[in-house]
């Protein structure tokens, strides 16, 4: 990410992304959760939500916390945090702090929550690692980071699919070209490690689909990025109309398996004074 995120960013935000966000929920929201709850997500809790979009996580964070605890939810994009305010609004949560700010720079205080989420995030920063010290800095001891990413060289399809192929090389080439990290979920635990967190463990998921949204989930954010990857030369509007036609068909096709990227969910403490 550049000194403006909001210029380099490649995804939609605000409504129009929302519908996609909502499906990244169905697909990787139920691991993120179960690894929250086995940390110990408590009522009472302080947390933060870095990188927060529509607020997927946010309002279960919130509905888990409850009214004598505190959600602060992040994000650099106004049209994130308006989409976000609506719907804890209409679900009645009133104990979310909304703060559009970047993640290099969050402006809250540190070594204050109890637990400290982020998701798809770093995978679209130029300085991850950066990123991550002011993450991990906001985390109190005996508290906990859970980080969220993916590594793009598991997108996939059985039988191969010349049309996922090329696909997942434009979101390699776009990726290089906005010189962010596509790899990154791999490299979680060292990074973890590297933030001066302590206890890191991993949990990996490589799910794939025969049929429905989930099976069209890349397919959706793609074509969301797809105006990037055009200015930026990496394909016609020629040619990406045409595969937008054949991802539509395999996404049709039941006797085609589309495989996603490698999910990650890594976790990490924030040592004690005693710690040793």
């Amino acid at each position: 990410m550049a000194s403006n995120p909001v210029s380099t960013y490649p995804l939609a935000t605000g409504e129009v992304a929302a519908a996609r966000l909502a499906l990244i929920e169905c697909v990787c929201g139920p691991l993120g959760r179960e690894v929250m709850r086995s940390l110990g997500v408590l009522p009472g809790m302080r947390v933060a939500d870095i990188g927060c979009g529509t607020g997927e996580t946010t309002r279960w964070l919130a509905s888990q916390v409850g009214q004598r605890g505190e959600v602060a939810a992040v994000d650099f994009s106004a049209d994130q945090l308006r989409v976000t305010r609506k719907r804890l609004d209409l679900e009645g949560h009133r104990n979310v702090r909304l703060i559009e700010a970047s993640a290099y720079s969050t402006g809250l205080p540190k070594a204050a929550f109890d637990m400290v989420h982020c998701r798809f995030l770093l995978c679209h920063l130029e300085r991850p690692a950066e990123a991550l010290e002011e993450i991990a800095s906001l985390v109190k001891p005996g508290g906990w980071l859970v980080c969220l990413d993916f590594d793009v060289r598991g997108l996939q399809t059985f039988p191969p699919a010349a049309c996922y192929a090329r696909m997942r090389e434009l979101i390699e080439t776009n990726g290089r070209g906005r010189k962010v990290d596509y790899e990154i979920a791999v490299k979680l635990p060292s990074m973890l490690a590297s933030a001066g967190l302590a206890n890191i463990d991993v949990q990996c998921f490589h799910p794939a689909y025969l049929r429905g949204e989930e099976k069209r989930l890349w397919e959706y954010t793609f074509m969301e990025a797809s105006p990037t990857m055009v200015a930026a030369g990496h394909i016609s509007a020629l040619e990406l109309a045409q595969l937008a036609r054949e991802l539509g068909a395999a996404a049709e096709d039941e006797r085609l398996m589309v495989v996603h990227p490698l999910y990650a969910v890594c976790w990490g403490q924030r040592p004690r004074p005693d710690h040793r």
